[in-house]
């Protein structure tokens, strides 16, 4: 990353698994190598994790706060939904622990650097109330997206859209609500700035997966994104010998929202940035043809992002 990277000042590394803190004698040897090398380079690492939190000790948690390592704690939602997605070994429901845990994480960092991540799926397509269930918990910084499971029996379908957009619409009224009440919480998908935003290179081509982002394995493989990885035409290299197929590369610096036929005409183009290339490609089979239930929804967080900007403004918050 630092012999590639240019000029650029600023890069991040999650760590990311299953879990990392099944590993963390690696985490920390890769964090001490990477304040090694911002000292010695004049680069800024921004580092990630993201934990169930079941193995959070008081040491880890100390270790993760001292390093300023932004936390993505996961959690599918309400007790019922989030026990049934992730039960421990024998059965038993997780969900009171992994609340526990977020409250210590949640604590130690006075409410900040971290976030709250669910999962919607068929099985909770009323995914306003698990959002809700986490503020009425306490945690403020929420996030939720929707499943990727080709094939499985909680896969999300065009049958399941009228329902999610009826749950991003009484999500965004219950926004406005709890902020006008003063008790409101932050929601990634409606964080949008309309006037801004990222740069035109951002918006062109998202997350820039396989050409400004890479999911490296346990062995060291790299491939364009952790949705990618175990597809052997998309392995890239190695980080102990580089980059190998950069053609691949280049195949993903061109899939932007001006190459993609259906891209070209949506409004949304922009701040859609052309969707999910591993989506795109295990439901079209390439990556130049967009996912167009991930289009759908994007639009639907995008109308709902605007009226809530709207509504601040109204409230005088905006």
């Amino acid at each position: 990353m630092i012999e590639n990277g240019g000029s650029r000042k600023n890069a991040e590394i999650d760590f990311f698994g299953g879990e990392p803190l099944l590993n963390l004698e690696t985490v920390k040897a890769a964090v001490a190598h990477i304040r090694q090398r911002e000292a010695e380079t004049g680069k800024h690492f921004n580092l990630t994790l993201t934990t169930n939190t079941i193995l959070l000790t008081d040491e880890t948690l100390d270790f993760l706060n001292k390093e300023n390592i932004q936390l993505i704690l996961s959690i599918d939602g309400r007790r019922e939904v989030h026990d049934r997605m992730r039960p421990f070994v024998d059965g038993a429901g997780s969900y009171d622990t992994v609340v526990a845990q977020m409250r210590r994480v949640v604590e130690s960092r006075q409410g900040q650097n971290y976030f709250a991540r669910g999962t919607y799926t068929a099985y909770n397509a009323d995914f306003a109330a698990d959002v809700l269930d986490l503020a009425d918990q306490g945690f403020r910084r929420l996030s939720v997206e929707p499943v990727v499971g080709k094939g499985a029996p909680y896969e999300l379908t065009e049958d399941h859209l009228p329902e999610l957009y009826r749950q991003y619409d009484l999500l965004a009224q219950e926004y406005l609500r709890r902020k006008a009440a003063g008790c409101g919480f932050e929601f990634f998908h409606f964080n949008v700035d309309l006037q801004n935003g990222p740069c035109l290179v951002k918006r062109l081509s998202g997350c820039g997966a396989g050409h400004e982002y890479f999911a490296v394995t346990p062995d060291g493989d790299l491939f364009p994104c952790h949705q990618f990885v175990g597809r052997d035409e998309f392995k890239l290299g190695n980080v102990f010998t580089g980059i190998e197929r950069r053609e691949v590369c280049d195949e993903f610096r061109q899939a932007h929202v001006l190459t993609k036929e259906e891209c070209r005409s949506c409004w949304a183009r922009f701040y859609c940035s052309g969707g999910c290339h591993a989506n795109a490609h295990a439901y079209n089979g390439t990556i130049h043809v967009p996912y167009q239930l991930g289009c759908a929804l994007q639009k639907k967080r995008l109308e709902c992002a605007i009226h809530v900007q709207i509504g601040l403004r109204r409230q005088g918050k905006g």
